[in-house]
């Protein structure tokens, strides 16, 4: 069971109006959009405790049926004769990910949602940030709040990379040097077959040291005196690794 559905957004909450506004009638309604974008979260906290059903198994659709008054069908676009399947006196609700027929959809549904992408609803990429680190935080044990880097968030896939990213900080906050070392073994191992991987993957030390350490220190003579090089040197470095 959700407790709360967190949004700010003004899309998402026309949306949750929507359905609370039919929840008494025996009407059918479709939520579409890209996938990751909180559809089943958002209807798992609007019905709670409604039947789901995945739409790819049609003989556990029509069970359901059967059995059933109130549905819900999550991955609607994968059940298959869809025009067989008998929808009056139900309510059912469907989550999809994309439509195929749109006329089809009109005639089964009397009500048709859209749900934004996070692009679409940047208003919330703050509100699921800070819910994410506070699980990430738990899930990983970890023993003080997350710094999170916003520019290093990815929404690319909305919430699956979201919380993806927020796991990459969280691990490269607390990793140790034995983390990093078997990181790289584990990637070097699977990775190396060239003539050349001396040269090729000298930088995956080389770069980060210089980033960190030019960001760190302020300056590339500090940085120089840090690492004991010359700074002609160090320049040399920065412009083969193309660092500015």
């Amino acid at each position: 069971m959700i407790d709360k559905f967190h949004t700010d957004s003004t899309q998402v909450q026309n949306i949750i109006k929507g359905f609370n506004l039919t929840k008494s009638l025996l009407v059918s309604s479709i939520i579409i959009g890209e996938p990751h974008t909180g559809k089943k979260s958002l209807i798992r906290y609007l019905y709670p405790t409604v039947q789901f059903v995945y739409g790819g198994d049609m003989e556990a659709v029509k069970m359901a049926l059967e059995e059933q008054t109130q549905l819900v069908i999550y991955d609607f676009e994968k059940l298959t004769n869809i025009e067989n399947i008998d929808f009056e006196n139900r309510r059912i609700i469907a989550i999809a990910n994309y439509i195929s027929n749109e006329k089809t959809i009109d005639s089964l549904f009397a009500f048709i949602y859209h749900m934004p992408a996070l692009k679409d609803r940047v208003e919330d990429i703050d509100i699921l940030t800070k819910q994410f680190s506070k699980e990430v935080t738990s899930n990983l044990m970890l023993d003080k709040e997350l710094e999170i880097d916003t520019k290093l968030l990815d929404i690319s896939t909305n919430t699956h990379s979201l919380k993806r990213s927020i796991y990459i900080q969280a691990f490269s906050q607390s990793c140790t040097s034995k983390d990093i070392e078997e990181i790289l073994y584990y990637y070097l191992y699977n990775n190396m077959e060239g003539n050349n991987d001396y040269k090729e993957y000298l930088p995956f030390y080389e770069r980060p040291l210089i980033e960190a350490g030019l960001k760190k220190f302020g300056s590339q003579l500090k940085l120089s005196d840090i690492l004991g090089i010359n700074r002609n040197t160090l320049r040399k470095k920065m412009h083969e690794l193309n660092i500015h």
